[in-house]
């Protein structure tokens, strides 16, 4: 009787971390991008949690590489760009190469963070970081060169 207790109990926690994790980036239009073209021909979608980058401990990291449908994501990006908190872009000959959107953060105050590169020889990049990481951070692990 107390193995069915702990087993439903390890059930129930597992469920709540599946949810938790599966919905870090409501409110967000970068949610769209993920659960509508992650699994896209041509696009490549790589999912991570709890885990340590360059020293920084990410509680969700997710990234889809595109070859299409750069238009439709530039345009959930904008959205999203219009609600951010902090904005860093690399503009060049006029036009915006990437950038970071500091998005509000979640209710548990968890950074949440939007990272893309505008297509370049058709292949463009979507990141959502979320955790206890700061605009700085990110910019590090990012765009650090090693």
């Amino acid at each position: 009787m107390k193995l069915r207790i702990i087993f439903n109990l390890l059930i129930i926690a597992t469920l709540l971390l599946i949810s938790g994790n599966a919905n870090a980036q409501n409110g967000l239009h970068i949610n769209n991008v993920f659960s509508k073209y992650g699994h896209s021909k041509g696009c490549t979608m790589v999912e991570m949690n709890d885990i340590d980058i360059r020293g920084h401990r990410i509680d969700v990291f997710k990234t889809l590489t595109y070859k299409r449908y750069a238009e439709e994501i530039a345009d959930l990006v904008e959205a999203d760009r219009k609600q951010a908190k902090k904005i860093r872009e690399v503009i060049h000959d006029g036009k915006v190469q990437s950038g970071c959107l500091m998005m509000p953060p979640t209710r548990k105050g968890h950074n949440r963070f939007v990272v893309f590169t505008n297509p370049i020889n058709g292949t463009g990049a979507v990141i959502y970081i979320e955790g206890k990481v700061t605009v700085d951070d990110i910019m590090k692990i990012c765009y650090k060169r090693n």
